[in-house]
């Protein structure tokens, strides 16, 4: 396999754990300030748009975020070589209960019926071809999906994915009330090319942040980590970033995930 081959994999890989239309901006490095990322955890509110109005998507990559940049604590990441993140800020319409997001999440199978846009063969495509549950982190453990119960009581859940290669994904609510629900999601096996450990378990590292306002009306936040031996070479590809995270955001949300426009055509 080719470097390159292996940087297009590594790319699919990293997001694939990963409303109308989005806002979208990638941010470089500035000599001068750093870029601040709100860390909900951390009693930091994101600015979240209007409901119905665009999603905010915003790729970070390291330089930006200045030399003195870690994760908040409460975040349980470790500092570890952080290539980029991507953030995803969006309120959304929803008559229905968190149980109903958790069921929603749990469902594994689905996964598959998750479409992005791709940029490059300007088609949508499904973000995981092949997705389901597993007993556990063993990828050989495959199960029915997960219920709204089971995703609910605090457990580590696994699934596995196809996106690139076979991966397998820790999923775990790490607190929910009947108003918010904070979701984990990282990589617990690796990806080797060449006779290379190019992505290591704990390299695509998400949390989710759902919640309740008012009405209907609630609001979404993510934030994606991503980090590896080769993260150089993720340093393009901001509009496959953009509609993958754009897809996992409108899946959560119960919007189609296949509703033009695409994020980025």
């Amino acid at each position: 396999m080719h470097l390159l081959e292996a940087a297009r994999a590594i790319r699919r890989a990293g997001l694939s754990a990963a409303c109308c239309a989005v806002a979208a901006v990638a941010i470089a490095g500035d000599p001068m300030a750093a870029i601040q990322i709100p860390v909900p955890c951390a009693g930091e509110s994101p600015a979240y748009p209007a409901v119905d109005q665009p999603a905010d998507i915003r790729v970070v990559y390291y330089d930006a975020l200045g030399p003195k940049w870690a994760p908040a604590p409460c975040t349980g990441w470790k500092e570890s070589n952080v290539a980029f993140l991507i953030t995803t800020a969006g309120r959304f319409h929803h008559a229905g209960s968190i149980e109903e997001i958790a069921a929603r999440l749990g469902t594994i199978s689905s996964y598959h019926d998750i479409l992005y846009w791709s940029h490059s063969r300007q088609a949508w495509r499904p973000i995981m071809p092949e997705a389901f549950a597993l007993a556990g982190p063993d990828p050989a453990s495959k199960r029915g999906n997960f219920t709204a119960a089971e995703m609910l009581d605090g457990a580590p859940r696994y699934f596995w994915q196809s996106a690139s290669g076979k991966f397998a994904y820790r999923l775990q609510v790490m607190r929910h009330d009947d108003r918010s629900m904070v979701i984990e999601m990282e990589n617990v096996t690796g990806l080797q090319m060449l006779l290379l450990p190019v992505f290591r378990p704990g390299d695509a590292r998400m949390q989710y942040y759902v919640g309740k306002e008012s009405g209907d009306v609630w609001h979404y936040y993510s934030m994606i980590a991503v980090s590896g031996p080769f993260s150089s070479l993720l340093r393009s590809g901001e509009e496959s970033f953009v509609n993958r995270a754009g897809a996992i955001y409108r899946y959560f949300a119960g919007i189609p995930t296949d509703q033009e426009p695409p994020p980025i055509r």
